[in-house]
């Protein structure tokens, strides 16, 4: 089954960036994350949006 969500440390390896670098996008309004009681994680679907978010911001 594919996964809803992934941890930061996750996060950062799908998108080839360090997890400092992750870090400081979670605390953007934009970017996608979810807390599940103590836990963070980041919605494979919504971050693959974001990502393509991005590019049309930089066009």
């Amino acid at each position: 089954m594919e996964r809803l969500a992934v941890k930061p440390s996750e996060a950062a390896r799908l998108l080839d960036v360090s997890r400092p670098t992750l870090y400081q996008w979670m605390n953007r309004q934009d970017f996608p994350v979810v807390r599940i009681g103590g836990c963070v994680r980041i919605p494979v679907d919504d971050l693959r949006e974001w990502v393509k978010a991005q590019k049309e911001v930089r066009e």
